[in-house]
């Protein structure tokens, strides 16, 4: 018979409490696993930004099977910023859809996220305590003319320093909870500096044998220039 740790039962019930609804009930700041599954921080907003007009013209394109339609080479190649490549300020918003147990309008997570020309990515959560695991990374591809999906993966741990908010203290030294597959789906504007989309992230336990909770939404990305 397989012998579980003493932190297991534990661990469980933090993965399961996160920011399920128990924690959103009793308190007006429920929290959450995993890079993308924090603590809200109230009334966080994206700042909107009226997309500009693009001026016709002819754009190399290419078609990719698989894809919505004939793919944009780089959008506009004389547009600085022409494509999802560079630095985003994003935010992620619950939608309260079954089984997802995060109330709708919570903002799960927020922080920083580099899109990389070459199909990576990097997201610094703001929401989640280093200790915990603050740093996560994905892969991307381009679907069609404005549309991008991402897998994404976050390693949650539980540590001494967890806070109670958290299912804290854990163990010393911190031991892993488990991975988080978070996929999205985003579109970017014709301004180039917001996209936006829909979310998905699947805490599992540390062997992903088990789906710990499940939690969608919507994620806003707005981008972050020199001026």
């Amino acid at each position: 018979m397989k012998q579980e740790s003493i932190w297991q039962e534990p661990l469980y019930k933090c993965a399961l409490l996160l920011g399920v609804g128990v924690l959103g009930a009793l308190s007006t700041s429920p929290v959450l696993a995993g890079c993308g599954l924090s603590y809200p921080l109230g009334t966080l907003q994206a700042q909107w930004q009226a997309p500009a007009r693009d001026v016709a013209q002819l754009i190399p394109a290419v078609y990719r099977p698989g894809s919505e339609g004939f793919i944009h080479v780089g959008l506009q190649a004389s547009t600085p910023n022409n494509g999802i490549e560079g630095l985003w300020k994003v935010v992620f918003v619950s939608d309260g859809v079954p089984p997802n147990p995060v109330p709708a309008g919570v903002t799960t997570d927020f922080g920083t996220v580099q899109w990389h020309s070459d199909g990576t990515e990097i997201m610094v959560s703001g929401g989640r305590a280093p200790s915990t695991g603050d740093v996560c990374m994905g892969v991307w591809e381009q679907m069609g003319a404005f549309t991008y999906k991402l897998k994404h993966i976050a390693l949650a741990w539980i540590s001494s320093d967890t806070p109670p908010s958290m299912g804290g203290p854990g163990p010393s030294p911190a031991q892993f909870l488990g991975p988080a597959v978070i996929s999205q789906k985003v579109t970017l504007s014709r301004s180039r500096n917001r996209y936006d989309g829909t979310f998905t992230i699947d805490q599992y336990n540390a062997d992903e044998s088990v789906l710990l909770v499940h939690v969608s939404g919507a994620i806003t990305g707005t981008r972050v220039t020199v001026d």
